[in-house]
């Protein structure tokens, strides 16, 4: 036994290769180590069960830290938070969301952190599947099982796990994450609040037993009989049982005792003496101050209130709860998500925040803001930069009379250029009020001109066409069109989800099949090459994204027809190069079908041999590996499905949009992002933006929603048109 370990530290001090750049160890304490685990971890994980207080801090605590939900994010170039997108399907997260058959994540991160609280350290147990390199389970195990084994090279070569019954169990730096408090003394170890209050906790147990025998044996502390002649055995025992029958236990307090020949010696202290109230009440104290947490936070209160009690919430969040969830999150991202390897890069784990939101500080924050921007803008600086300097949404505001009478194109945009195209020319404010009243938007002298999108859009047309010569459509009509390019597109891709069922049923149950036969056979190799055939599901696709960019080059079209320029339809689900030979349509829409239908069944796939492998186990029966596959697949939301089906429609959408306006150039393209569900910080910034040349357009649009939108193929953004009304049908958009 002793050969075959010293072997397995060998082994495992050849893991690493790089140096410390000094000794953390000494010589000897490479092989030492792994038979001298830290003392007294066992006694201060059962001091939980033998004192209330201690029970009722570690209780509080890790349920709080268990009970925060957890997100997997992509981080954003510009490092910031907000600006990170949010990843739904990864083998990281369904491990961190079901770390093993027997626990959810709730159960399993209560038990570590237990741990942590209890001797300052928690310990994560890795399990692969052979040939394998992605973790399938996570395992928390016992603090004084486990044992570093240190390098004095390499700072650290593995770990050293010790069995119920004995047995020394060697494991890899890649099977092991360990969490801790860290020791002063030692770099290997961690150190816990229980340590340094034993005494205390001694103190505390042994108090609770002598108030309970106090009760069970006499309920008076002892004394002494005293007799002035040698008693014989049998008159020693008489006497004792006549004693006990008569005065011990709670019943027989405080009876009066007959002695014969006999004197009573009083030996004892009261309980008064013994001051248990006070001992009792000054070792929760200690205990509190050992943990850092106040009497409020385990229930003992004397004068609470609704406002105490919220704050005392967000206090618990934010100095207990918080400081053991970036504990969590530094191990996750630091040392599990590697192992997952070029599939987790710019990846991060991160929690929900425990602390609950303090309406009153919200408020004066953005009072604060408020004031700030006021005071910015009062100085002369641009409204627009001030907002988003100071993160508050943009506003739009109405003209303001000038001391000269009149505005400029920038600031008739206010109220005008949102809405309307064209304005170039400086006229005063009485001039347009006359014309909006004569339109009869009815208005007075220093009243707001309407901002809002479709506002009195009669009022604007007059105007507009008296400052450019070019008759204005409101920007209303432009929403009305985008309200039908949603349903339309959201009633293809509900369509299409639902065609798709039947084609994902019948993947699953060819995997099912895959896999019964792979695990019959033993053949792990096989889980690992999982593969599902795409061919009907690239028909279906096909046919559906052709339909898509038909209906787009058609709702196009009639936006055109509504501004008066007549578009013609081009066949863009057949192929078809377009006036300058850069694209053809229906070779495009073909070829992002099959891309698309590869990517969702090699999904599908990996799932598949993902949950297979986590199923798997010598001798396993084929059938039973395969329906737990089954139900899994057949359980999961399919988020990612959605999501790229519905990337490849928006680009069918774009596809047809951009057909139109490459056969009938039109005078100017204005990028929207109304049809997000929710908007990035790119998106918002490039909406509203007018280009007058396609070639941008097809750059930002043609691959499907905005190309620097952060939600990837989530991205609903287009673009909408606008012709002169004099535009003339040139195929060749001369």
């Amino acid at each position: 036994m002793g050969k075959t370990l010293i072997g397995s530290l060998t082994a495992l001090a050849r893991r690493t290769a790089v140096d410390t750049p000094v000794p953390f160890t000494s010589r000897g304490s490479e092989r030492a180590l792994p038979f001298m685990r830290p003392a007294g971890m066992e006694q201060q994980m059962r001091a939980m069960g033998s004192v209330g207080t201690l029970f009722s801090i570690v209780n509080r605590t890790s349920n709080a830290t268990a009970m925060v939900d957890w997100k997997l994010w992509r981080k954003a170039k510009s490092g910031l938070k907000e600006d990170r997108v949010e990843v739904t399907s990864h083998a990281a997260l369904d491990l961190w969301t079901k770390p093993n058959p027997f626990m959810p994540r709730q159960e399993f991160v209560e038990t570590f952190q237990q741990h942590v609280d209890l001797v300052g350290e928690g310990w994560w147990v890795i399990a692969y599947h052979p040939g394998s390199t992605i973790p399938l389970e996570l395992w928390p195990v016992r603090p004084d099982r486990m044992t570093p084994v240190p390098s004095q090279k390499h700072f650290l070569a593995g770990y050293m796990y010790t069995s119920p019954d004995g047995e020394q169990v060697p494991l890899g730096l890649n099977e092991v994450v360990f969490l801790r408090m860290p020791n002063p003394l030692d770099p290997y170890r961690g150190m816990g609040p229980v340590q340094s209050v034993l005494a205390d906790l001694d103190a505390t147990r042994y108090s609770a037993e002598w108030n309970r025998n106090f009760f069970l044996n006499s309920a008076e502390p002892g004394g002494i009989i005293e007799v002035p002649t040698p008693l014989s055995d049998p008159d020693f025992d008489q006497l004792r049982d006549r004693w006990n029958e008569q005065h011990r236990g709670v019943a027989n307090a405080h009876r009066v005792a007959i002695l014969e020949h006999g004197k009573w010696i009083d030996r004892k202290l009261s309980q008064r003496d013994m001051q248990f109230v006070e001992l009792r009440a000054v070792s929760r104290a200690v205990l509190r101050e050992a943990y850092g947490i106040p009497a409020f936070a385990l229930g003992e209160v004397t004068d609470i209130n609704r406002a105490t009690a919220e704050a005392s919430k967000a206090w618990f969040a934010e100095q207990l709860t918080i400081p053991r969830l970036e504990r969590i999150k530094g191990a996750l991202n630091h040392d599990l998500l590697p192992l997952f390897g070029a599939t987790a890069v710019g990846l991060e784990f991160d929690y929900e925040s425990p602390v609950p939101a303090d309406p009153e500080a919200e408020a004066a924050q953005l009072t604060a803001k408020v004031n700030a921007a006021k005071n910015l803008i009062d100085a002369g600086l641009s409204s627009a930069s001030v907002l988003s300097a100071l993160g508050l949404p943009a506003i739009e505001a109405s003209p303001a009379e000038g001391g000269d009478g009149t505005i400029t194109p920038r600031e008739l945009g206010d109220m005008i250029q949102s809405i309307y195209l064209g304005v170039g020319s400086v006229i005063t404010w009485d001039e347009a009020r006359d014309i909006l009243n004569r339109a009869g938007a009815n208005l007075k002298l220093g009243t707001p001109a309407p901002t809002n999108r479709g506002a009195a859009p009669a009022a604007f047309a007059d105007l507009v066409a008296r400052l450019t010569g070019v008759p204005a459509v409101a920007n209303a009509d432009d929403d009305d069109a985008l309200e039908t390019v949603r349903e339309q597109y959201d009633t293809a891709l509900d369509a299409l989800l639902t065609a798709w069922e039947p084609i994902a049923q019948a993947q699953i149950n060819d995997l099912a099949n895959a896999v019964e036969t792979a695990v019959d056979d033993e053949d792990v190799t096989a889980l690992a090459a999982l593969t599902v055939s795409t061919a009907d599901a690239e028909v279906v696709l096909s046919r559906a994204l052709a339909d898509m960019a038909t209906t787009a080059a058609e709702q196009m079209a009639s936006e055109a027809a509504d501004q008066g320029v007549t578009a013609p339809v081009p066949a863009v689900a057949e192929p078809l190069s377009n006036r300058l030979g850069l694209v053809a349509y229906g070779d495009e829409l073909a070829t992002i079908a099959s891309a698309t239908a590869t990517i969702l069944g090699d999904d599908m796939a990996r799932q598949a041999a993902v949950e297979a492998l986590r199923q798997y186990t010598p001798g396993a029966v084929g059938s039973r590996v395969a329906a737990s596959v089954k139900g899994f697949l057949g359980g999961l939301k399919n988020r990612f499905r959605r999501d790229q089906l519905g990337g490849a429609m928006t680009r069918a959408q774009n596809l047809g949009r951009i057909a139109v306006v490459e056969e009938t150039p039109a005078r100017i393209y204005t990028a929207t992002e109304k049809l997000d569900g929710a908007t990035c910080e790119p998106c918002r910034e490039i909406d509203g933006t007018e280009y007058t040349d396609l070639a941008t357009i097809r750059d930002l649009y043609a691959a499907g929603g905005y190309q620097k939108c952060e939600g990837g193929s989530r991205c609903r953004g287009t673009f909408t048109a606008r012709w002169s009304k004099n535009t003339e049908q040139q195929g060749d958009g001369s």
